[in-house]
C-alpha cells in the first residue's frame, strides 16, 4: 500500500526542545518535519530536500533568519516555497518574503495547525 504525501517542513530553530516541540506538532499533524539548527543548514537543506514550507526563527547562529529569507526571495528555485516565522523579537521591519509571523512564546499545537492550513489549503 502507498502511504499518501507528508508534506515536507523545514522547521530552522537552534533551540533543541522547541524545535523538537515543533516537529512532534508537524508530525501528529500528519507533515514530515525536517529540522535544522542554523541558517547554512537551512540552505543546504533547501537545495537537497526542497520542502513544502519553511518554518523559520529570526534569532539564528551564523546567518540570521532575515538573511536566510532575503536569500530565499534571491533564487528562482526556492523563492515559491512558503514561509511562516516564529519570532520572540520584534518583525520590523515588514517581512514581505514571510506569509505570516507568528510570536514567540507559541503553542507550537497552534503553530502545527497555521502550517497544516496553509499547506493543505494550497494542495486542493
Amino acid at each position: 500500500m502507498v502511504s499518501p504525501y507528508r508534506p515536507r517542513v523545514l522547521v530552522v530553530e537552534d533551540d533543541a526542545q522547541l524545535a523538537h516541540l515543533y516537529c512532534t506538532a508537524l508530525a501528529l499533524k500528519g507533515m514530515a518535519p525536517i529540522r535544522v539548527g542554523d541558517g547554512i543548514s537551512a540552505f543546504r537543506a533547501l537545495e537537497q530536500q526542497r520542502p513544502d514550507m519553511v518554518l523559520l526563527d529570526l534569532m539564528l547562529p551564523v546567518v540570521d533568519g532575515r538573511t536566510v529569507l532575503q536569500q530565499f526571495a534571491k533564487n528562482p528555485l526556492i523563492s515559491d516555497i512558503l514561509v511562516i516565522v516564529v519570532t520572540g523579537v520584534d518583525p520590523t521591519p515588514e517581512l514581505p518574503q514571510a506569509l505570516r509571523v507568528l510570536p514567540k512564546p507559541c503553542d507550537p499545537d497552534h503553530v502545527a495547525e497555521v502550517v497544516s492550513d496553509y499547506l493543505f489549503k494550497r494542495n486542493r
